[in-house]
């Protein structure tokens, strides 16, 4: 027999709000990548990602960057990042700016990510709030 708690009996009751249409698109846009890095190129990938993190904290529109990462059993690493922009705009402006400034720097992204093995799948999505 099967017991309903109350908080799982709250969460039921809001999922069901929420999907009679609750739910309002905000302006917000979010980068989400989903990479995958061979342990052999952990390090010097983690120089590069630091690099482009500080330069996208300093544009306008900047709201957030969160990382999720997860080591394989061969020690590769897995990693989603998620950099949320005010707004789309400001995304693809900063956008701009970032390739400007890894240029300047020397850094070549798609060539070192094909280099080392590293795959990269990107989203741009639109924030929701319930």
């Amino acid at each position: 027999m099967a017991v309903n708690t109350f908080g799982q009996h709250q969460n039921r009751l809001k999922m069901e709000q929420n999907n009679r249409g609750e739910r309002t698109v905000t302006e917000h846009v979010a980068v989400i990548d989903k990479i995958s890095i061979p342990k052999k190129a952990i390090a010097e990938y983690s120089q590069k990602s630091l690099f482009i993190r500080n330069t996208l904290r300093q544009q306008p529109g900047f709201v957030k960057y969160e990382i999720f990462q997860q080591t394989g059993d061969s020690g590769d690493l897995r990693v989603i990042t998620i950099a949320t922009w005010a707004d789309r705009q400001r995304m693809d402006d900063a956008r701009v700016v970032i390739r400007e400034a890894m240029q300047k720097a020397g850094i070549k992204m798609p060539a070192f990510l094909e280099q080392h093995g590293i795959t990269m799948e990107k989203g741009i999505y639109q924030a929701v709030e319930e």
